[in-house]
């Protein structure tokens, strides 16, 4: 079994994939690159899978309750799927008020080339189903936890303690962490991509498999609308 952790960066996508023989990581400026060359068992991927008309999604609701004050800002509002056709943020934002009734944030119009390149991958019937699914750092390492954070992800501090929790789960996550911060540059892959890639990747070494909402709900496409992580 292999399993593929996926985080935006700067640069494209870094993937981590761990398997029980090797913990190992790709970067590249395409998503399909880094789910085909070889294909995981599983892919859980720091990006919305399931686009709402309705307003917003009871995943991200279910994530910042999870999460609590301090961190639920890290939760980004999730675009409507028709501010995905707009060509510029006005127009973005407008096609989002449209759809759902509310703006859309700049933090979520800079994800958008991101959202829609995961959207054209899941919407190719050719790929197995449920191969990617959305997860989201800050819920996992909360997860497997047990409990909240003391520092955000930025911090040294913040780092530290996740590398610690990572460090726990697979002993190979400090020198693989190590090693890609020797390999890339900060302005393709911040610290804390590696990290929440990483998170990503080995979670499923920290419990069960839980889903927020319990039930998910499925955007126009069919799209499940669920945020992923593993817990006890």
């Amino acid at each position: 079994m292999q399993i593929l952790g996926i985080d935006g960066c700067r640069g494209g996508w870094i993937g981590i994939r761990y398997s029980l023989e090797a913990l190992d990581w790709s970067f590249s400026a395409v998503l399909e690159d880094l789910l085909s060359s070889p294909m995981p068992t599983q892919a859980f991927i720091d990006m919305p899978i399931g686009l709402s008309s309705q307003g917003p999604r009871q995943c991200d609701r279910a994530a910042r309750q999870m999460l609590g004050r301090k961190f639920s800002s890290s939760v980004f509002p999730t675009p409507a799927r028709l501010a995905l056709d707009g060509k510029d943020y006005p127009e973005a934002n407008a096609l989002n008020r449209q759809q759902s009734g509310s703006g859309l944030s700049k933090q979520s119009y800079y994800l958008l080339p991101k959202i829609y390149e995961v959207d054209r991958w899941l919407r190719n019937r050719s790929h197995p189903a449920e191969l990617l699914r959305e997860a989201h750092p800050e819920v996992a390492f909360h997860a497997i936890n047990g409990a909240s954070l003391c520092h955000k992800k930025k911090t040294a501090e913040g780092f530290q303690e996740r590398l610690k929790l990572l460090s726990d789960l697979d002993d190979r996550v400090p020198a693989l962490a190590e090693n890609i911060l020797a390999a890339t540059l900060r302005r393709n892959i911040a610290a804390d991509d590696i990290l929440d890639a990483c998170c990503l990747a080995i979670m499923p070494l920290a419990g069960r498999f839980q889903t927020l909402p319990e039930n998910p709900e499925k955007d126009d496409e069919g799209l499940k609308m669920e945020i992923c992580f593993y817990g006890a």
